[in-house]
Parts: C-alpha cells; structure tokens; sequence
C-alpha cells in the first residue's frame, strides 16, 4: 500500500502542472511563506503566457523526487565517509567509520569541520527543508568539485555510492534521514496552536494554502473593471460599433487597426456632413444634375494623368530599356566592322552618327545634280565637299566607306537609333501642364482634403520620370506611388454610381440614407481611432483576465478535501498519532493533551498540542525553546515508526542553547532509539556530549564509537578515533596518557633537552587535567558533575571515608604538576628539568590511586 507521500504524488499526475511544482516545493521547503507562493503563481501564470518562462523551466517540469518518501524495501545503515575533495577546507584521504549497529558521536568544535561533513550528508541523505550550498575550498588557486565517497550497507549488502555536487538523488542514500536545527521547524505548527506536521498530510495542507492564496489574489485582480479603462460604447449599428461593443478576449488587436478610421477619412467627415445637409434640400434630379456637372469636370482631369501614367509607367520603361540595349548592342557591332575597315583613316569618328548624315547629304546632292556622275566619287571625278579632283588613293578609301555604309550592321544600327529615337521623342512630347485644372483640384480638395497636393505631387513626379526617360536609362526605375489618381478614380466611379442610383428614384430618402450611414461608418471609425490605445488596453487585459480566470478555474479544492479524507480513511493518521503520543510521553510531556484536528478544512490535516484541562490552544507561547525542540524530534521519530522505517537517522546538533533539562531527555531519547537502529550524532556541545555518554552508561548501550574532529593550519576535519579529552572519564585520560608517555620516552631517547623539557611541560599539564577529573569523578564520587546543575545527594555516603592521608596524596601530585607545566615563569635553576624516571613515577601514583579508589574504596 503507498504511504501518504506516494498517494499525493500519484494523485496529482492529472492535476494543473503548478499543483506538482508547488508540492515539490513544499517537499524541499516544508512550510512555504509567501515568496514560495509568489514564485509558483509566476510558474503559472508562464505557462498561461502571462510571464516569461523561468530559466530552468524545464526543470521545474521534471517530475516530483519523492526518494527516501517511498515505502522502505530495505533498511539501509551508513558505514564511512571518505574520499571527501572539494569539499570547504576539509582535509583529504580522511575517512569517518560509523558503527552500523548503536551509537556514532562526532565531536567537533567550532571550526573542526563538523559542518562541512553533515553538509555532505544532508544533500545525500533526507533533509526537509532548504539546504545550503555546499561550500567549496576558496583556500586553494585550483579548487576541485566537491564530492565523496559513502559506504552503505543495503539490507546487509555493502554498497558504495559517489555523490558529488548536483547529482541526482539515490533512494537509497535518501532513506537515511537527518534532523537538524534548520529542518525543525518544519516539522511544527505555530499558527494558531502548536502542532506536529506529518509530511505527507503536510504536503496537502501546504498546498491548499498555495491554491487558495492564489485565487483570492487572483479574485481581488480581476475584481470589477480593474485594470480596465472606461470607453464609452456607441450606439450605432455600424461595423465599426458592433466591433468596439463586442471587445473581448478573442479580439485581435490587428483588427483595431481595421477598424479606425484613416487620416483622409477624418478629414472626409466635414465634406461629407456638408455634402448631406445639401443633398436634404434637393429633389433627386436635382442632385443628379450636380453631380453630373461635377463629373464633367473631373473627366478632363483624369485623362489628363491616364496617358502620361501609362507612357512614364514601368511597362513603357521596360520597352525603352530594351530600345536602348538593342541600339547599344547593335552599335557596339557596327563599331567593330567600322574599326577594321576605316582604322586607317585621318580621323576618328568616320562612320559614326553625325558622319553618316554628312556622307547622306553629299550623295543625296550628286544624285539631285545628276550629272552622270556615279557615288562615291571615282578618280578624276569632283568632290562635291572639297571641289578637288579624286584621287586614285582616295578612289579606294570613299569605295571602302560607301561599302561600311551599306553593310548589314551598320543598317540595323541606324534603324535602331531611329526606333530609339522616335520612342524617347514620344516621352518628351508629352504634356504635364496641369494649371489649367486649378479649379477643379480645388474642388476635389473639399471633397477629399489633401487630394490636390497628393495630385500635384504626382505630376512633379511625373514631370520628373520624364525628364529620366528622356536621357540615358537607368538600370531600374523606383516607383510612382498612384494613390492619389486611384482617390481621383474612385470619386469618378463614385458619382457615376450615385447618378446611376439616383435615375432609379422618386425621392432622395434612399440616396441620403446611404450617404447618412457612410457618415455614421465614419465617425465611428474615427472615434475607435481617437481611443485606439485605451482599446488595446483593454483587449490586453481582457486577455490577461481570461488567462487569470483559467488559473482560478484550477483552484479548486474540493478534490485536496477528497483525496485529505481518503489518506485518513486508510488509517495514516491514527499510527501517526500513536508514536506521536508515546514519543512525547518519552520527554516526559505530561501537560499537554493531544488533539487530532479531524474537521477537514480545505484539505488541511495536523495534530494540535492543547494545555492539559484547558480550553485555549496557546501552547505555542507558553512551550520553550527546549520543549519546542523535543516536540519536533518526537515528530521527526514518530513518521519514522508509523512507516515501519528501520534505515539510520542522523541527528546534527540536536540540541542547542536548551536547558540542562531537556538536553538530558533528549540525549536519553537517541540512546534508547540506537538500542533499536543506527543513530549517529554530530555535535559540537561538549555538554551534550557528556549527557549522551551518560545516557549509555545508564541504559547499557556499549554499541558506542566515538569520533572527535580537529583543525590544522590549512585543514579541517582531521579525523580521530578518541573522543575529545574534555569528555574522557578518568579511566580513558589515563589511556591517553600512556600513549603520550610512550612518545615522551622516544623524545628523551632521540631528542635534545629543550625538546624533552617542553614536551614533559605539555605531560604534566594533562596529568593534572587527569588529577581533576579523579576528584571529581571518584574521590568525591561523582557527587558533584561539571557542566551539570544538579547536586547527586545519593552519593554522599561514599565520600565519608575521606581523610588528610588522601588530601595529602592529592596536593603532592597536584604540585609537582603545577611546578613541572608550562605557565609559572620560574628561574632555570629553582625548577630543575624532570627525569624520564620521574615522570614515570609520577603517573604510575595516578594510575596506583585510581586502582586504590575503585578496588578497595568501591568507587565505580
């Protein structure tokens, strides 16, 4: 059966793609405040094209990873962590070994690097709540990514898995779950009564505070006509107030423009108001007469541009441009032929143009004349020019040019400068005057304003077309623009049709209506015109409202309240509540009552902690930082039982500024959880420390491995298999001191006398730390506990066979400590350096005592 987590997930396959990512969210985030919120209305309101998509939309579409939420197939315990690079200042080739079964404490201070592993291990196993980046080495020029390698065993089979930084979640390493100080909070409730959070019902309740916030912002949006500008409607029937009444949505804002009126058809309005009250007072005939005098100017007008529009248009440019490329073509061929017959000739241009026309006009007179004399002019004959006798010489070249002449090539020259010729001489006979309909312009201008400069305007590019044509082509002509002579045609084709119709009617009701509703078209396109901004205003926000209005159609939660009674009805709530009482009751809460809030509001789902024969629910001002505390590791233990979970949980930091009280309880609670599954605990509080050994000493937990973490220069996180000295009983002191001993020995065999002498200085200065922890632990019985409030008057009968023989013992070992450390500045000659032998002496009278103590003064 899939626990509550799978059951939302699988439900909400077929919900708004919003639903999914805002339980996504909730999953990371626990309780989501409004920023949360503010981003998944954007996520929606992108995918209604109201926003830009989010950079890694894509990803916010992958699909809800519920690792470590799913039913647990296997139990799965961490073994080490090792490998570790790239990691903040964490040394390498350091490895942490937990005990797979029992207790692991991590002890680290400020700054040894505890942070720095836990934050490897909350984005590799189940942290709820926002994790922190993790930090990379910024002591190093060339920092590596970060990553590590974790051991696990899975269902007894050991498995190693490489994490690094961004990589995807492994469900096994997810089955581990962490509690911290930051996730706490997300497992309680402090809105109206202090309360436990289930994850999964969680999910539904933080989800119904997104849907439901989202339309009621979405309600408060769209409320009445904000955002909306106000445009009166028209009355009309016309296409253009049908349209302007029926803004919507659907309406396309290019049809706007469709829809308003032109600059010329404002400037139509006047005339055209003109035109109707003087149409009023005539009979039919009447207006049929005007407007047949009316046309009649205007025909002479029109032709006037038809045959110049014609003539200078790109169809004639297209026939004088090739008149002009067969001329130049033909040309170029009959200047070949001229330069390889005439090449020997005095002067250049022979046979050209101008030339030919000269030698036209001599044969032309010999022939006229008509003397008997031949043409060309033959040896002994008269140059009709020169008057000279032909020579023999020049019998042959006036032969050699008459033959030029009558060559094929340079005919079809002359016959294509003819055509060329003719066709440009056309272009230039045309007649552009227009001053003549000075008048008449004038009129068109009332009827149509900004038609007589559009018409000049037309003729000066006329004129100028012209004056191209008339010379050398170009390869392209840009174009004429004709709208002004359409305008002109389009009023003669309108009052040909007006007097057509008016031929048909007895009375000029029709003809005045028609005219009535053009006006109307009219003044309604330009009142769309005047407000067209306003109007697209509000066609962008009907569109942003209908888009709106498809999100708060999603917000229904209706199916949240269904699916919240069905998770409960499969009996998810009462397991919940079960743990969650007995787990209280383990923090000793005998004040507070425990409430299932079972009226389903809007899907929302939670316990509710009440004062005990009260009927206010203000636990959440009167409970401590402490009971707070506890409320959530008893709910963070009580998901883990209701879902038969045996995999290790991780606890960084559990306590923090708690009394002395509550750290007690809990240090108790996660020793009897070790008794049951791995529990491994980093903290950095000596204190609690203590408290945890304590608690396992009292509830004969010896499944226990101690680490405590230190600090180089350039690293952290060194790793060591003892604890921290300040949490050694005397017993594991003096093992300590044995293996600093045995280095004290190897410095007195190799070593000079100032080394020997500092390092018996540093000896002596933890033998006294020993001496302490011996009173306070044995002699006075444990009576009285550093870092404990509490007096243990039980253990006074133990200390009544004190005497000055033990006072005496103590002070002279206590002493020789004090003279032989460093931190008493003594001349040389007063503290003499001790011997190997005496320091040695020195530490078998601890290790001789504590036996004494324990042995024959049965202190345990």
């Amino acid at each position: 059966m899939m626990n509550a987590v799978e059951s939302i997930v699988e439900w909400s396959k077929d919900k708004p793609i919003w639903w999914n990512l805002a339980l996504k969210v909730a999953l990371e985030e626990g309780e989501l405040n409004q920023n949360h919120i503010d981003f998944i209305f954007n996520f929606a309101k992108s995918i209604e094209g109201l926003e830009p998509k989010h950079p890694n939309h894509e990803q916010l579409l992958s699909p809800i990873d519920i690792s470590g939420y799913t039913a647990e197939e296997n139990s799965v315990r961490l073994i080490s962590l090792s490998q570790v690079e790239g990691v903040a200042a964490l040394a390498e080739e350091q490895k942490l070994d937990f005990r797979k079964d029992g207790l692991t404490i991590v002890y680290g201070d400020n700054g040894a690097g505890k942070s720095s592993y836990t934050s490897i291990l909350k984005h590799a196993c189940l942290t709820r709540g926002t994790l922190k980046p993790i930090a990379g080495n910024v002591f190093t020029s060339a920092p590596k990514p970060p990553q590590a390698l974790l051991t696990l065993e899975i269902d007894k089979t050991p498995t190693e898995l490489t994490w690094s930084d961004g990589t995807s979640n492994n469900n096994a390493a997810k089955s581990i779950r962490v509690f911290d100080t930051s996730s706490a909070h997300h497992y309680l409730s402090n809105e109206d009564a202090l309360g436990y959070k289930p994850v999964g019902l969680n999910l539904i309740t933080e989800l119904t505070k997104v849907v439901e916030s989202i339309k009621n912002r979405i309600s408060e949006d769209v409320m009445g006509s904000n955002g909306f500008v106000a445009i009166p409607s028209l009355n009309s029937q016309s296409k253009a107030a049908l349209f302007l009444n029926q803004i919507s949505a659907l309406t396309n804002e290019a049809d706007i423009e469709l829809h308003c009126a032109t600059k010329e058809e404002i400037e139509s309005i006047k005339p055209l108001q003109d035109e109707l009250v003087s149409d009023m007072a005539k009979s039919p005939e009447q207006i049929r007469k005007s407007l047949i005098k009316q046309r009649s100017y205007i025909a002479p007008l029109l032709e006037s541009y038809k045959r110049p529009i014609e003539v200078l248009g790109p169809s004639n440019f297209d026939v004088l441009k090739g008149l002009e490329l067969d001329y130049q073509e033909k040309k170029q061929v009959s200047d070949a032929l001229r330069q390889k017959i005439l090449s020997d000739l005095p002067f250049d241009n022979i046979g050209d143009t101008q030339w030919t026309v000269l030698w036209g006009a001599a044969k032309h007179f010999l022939v006229k004349e008509n003397k008997g004399q031949q043409f060309p002019p033959t040896k002994g004959d008269s140059c009709p020019l020169c008057l000279q006798d032909i020579q023999e010489t020049s019998t042959g070249k006036l032969q050699e040019l008459e033959a030029f002449l009558n060559d094929k090539a340079a005919k079809n020259t002359a016959e294509a400068l003819k055509a060329l010729t003719q066709a440009k001489f056309f272009v230039k006979s045309l007649s552009l005057n227009i001053a003549q309909f000075e008048g008449v312009l004038n009129d068109l201008d009332v009827i149509k304003p900004g038609l007589k400069v559009g018409l000049e305007e037309l003729n000066q590019s006329l004129i100028n077309r012209q004056a191209v044509l008339s010379g050398m082509l170009p390869e392209s002509l840009d174009g004429i623009s004709l709208s002004h002579f359409q305008a002109l045609r389009e009023i003669d084709k309108d009052l040909f049709t007006q007097i057509g119709e008016l031929e048909q009617q007895s009375s000029n009701n029709e003809f005045v209506a028609k005219k009535q509703a053009r006006l109307t078209e009219l003044t309604d396109k330009a009142y769309i015109a005047k407000h067209k901004a306003n109007i697209i205003t509000n066609v962008r926000r009907s569109k942003i409202v209908a888009k709106l209005n498809e999100i708060s159609g999603q917000c229904a939660t209706r199916s949240i309240s269904t699916l919240s009674a069905r998770i409960y009805s499969k009996g998810v709530i009462e397991p919940l509540k079960e743990y969650f009482v007995k787990e209280l009751k383990s923090f000793g809460f005998n004040r507070f009552d425990i409430n299932v809030k079972t009226r389903n509001k809007a899907g929302q789902q939670q316990f509710k902690l009440e004062l005990a024969k009260s009927n206010e629910s203000v636990v959440g001002k009167v409970a401590s930082e402490g009971e707070q505390r506890c409320i959530a590791i008893a709910s963070f233990l009580s998901e883990m039982k209701a879902d038969s979970r045996r995999s290790a949980v991780l606890f960084d930091d559990p306590v923090n500024s708690l009394s002395h009280q509550w750290s007690a309880k809990v240090a108790k609670r996660l020793i009897e959880e070790s008794l049951e599954r791995q529990v491994i605990v980093f903290t950095h509080d000596i204190v609690f420390y203590k408290l945890l050994l304590e608690a396992s000493d009292s509830l004969k937990q010896e499944k226990i491995n101690c680490i405590s973490l230190e600090r180089s220069r350039s690293n952290s996180g060194l790793v060591r298999t003892n604890p921290p000295w300040d949490a050694l009983p005397t017993s594991k002191r003096i093992g300590v001191l044995t293996t600093k001993l045995q280095k004290l020995r190897k410095i007195d065999e190799t070593g000079t006398e100032t080394e020997f002498r500092e390092a018996a200085a540093v000896f002596y200065s933890f033998l006294r730390e020993a001496w302490e922890r011996l009173v306070e632990e044995k002699l006075l019985n444990k009576v009285v506990n550093r870092f404990e409030r509490g007096v243990h008057l039980q253990r006074l009968n133990r200390v009544e066979d004190i005497t000055n023989v033990d006072l005496e013992r103590i002070h002279r070992a206590y002493d020789k400590c004090c003279i032989d450390l460093v931190g008493h500045d003594t001349a040389a000659g007063i503290r003499p350096c001790p011997t190997i032998d005496e320091v040695v002496a020195d530490f078998e009278e601890i290790k001789d005592y504590l036996k004494h103590l324990q042995t024959d003064r049965k202190r345990t």
